[in-house]
């Protein structure tokens, strides 16, 4: 049977051989490598500052152009209200000089009809009157064919019918 007291405690001799075997690993270490890990980790650690430092510039130029980038987005966004406005005013203004043009062209229009509507009014009123008038000399010829009359006696018609005519008219 085995000794559970050897299994559990290290044997004294096997302890001291793997001390003694790390310290000639550690002397090797510091006198061949140890100056070469140190000046790998320093470079390794002068990069990475060096990157670090450069992502930070990196980042506020960053910042720094964003920021400029929205104060400048802000400027155009300002400068476009300004511009619809301007656009939204002179649209107004257009379609007030439009209404107003139409409406000057309506009255023109409207005042030419009537002018027209009164032209041919009167024309067709001096028509009828033409007309009426071609009638009565026509009725007055048919009826005056057989008639015969005495100059005086036509002369006081027409007198008479000349003051009534003119009665009538004031």
């Amino acid at each position: 049977m085995t000794d559970i007291a050897e299994k559990l405690f290290p044997n004294l001799l096997t302890f001291l051989v793997q001390l003694a075997a790390t310290g000639i690993i550690y002397l090797l270490y510091r006198k061949y490598v140890h100056e070469h890990v140190m000046n790998y980790l320093d470079t390794r650690a002068e990069e990475l500052n060096k990157a670090q430092l450069y992502a930070e510039e990196v980042e506020q130029e960053a910042e720094e152009k964003s920021q400029s980038l929205k104060t400048e987005h802000k400027q155009k966004v300002e400068q476009l209200r300004k511009q619809q406005e301007m656009m939204q005013r002179e649209a107004e203004q257009e379609r007030e000089n439009i209404i107003k043009r139409a409406e000057e062209e309506r009255e023109a229009l409207l005042s030419q009809a009537q002018n027209q509507i009164e032209k041919d009014r009167a024309l067709m009123l001096q028509e009828v009157e033409d007309h009426v008038l071609e009638i009565a000399v026509n009725v007055t010829e048919r009826t005056l064919e057989n008639y015969r009359y005495d100059d005086e006696e036509v002369f006081q018609v027409l007198e008479s019918e000349l003051e009534q005519v003119n009665n009538e008219t004031h």
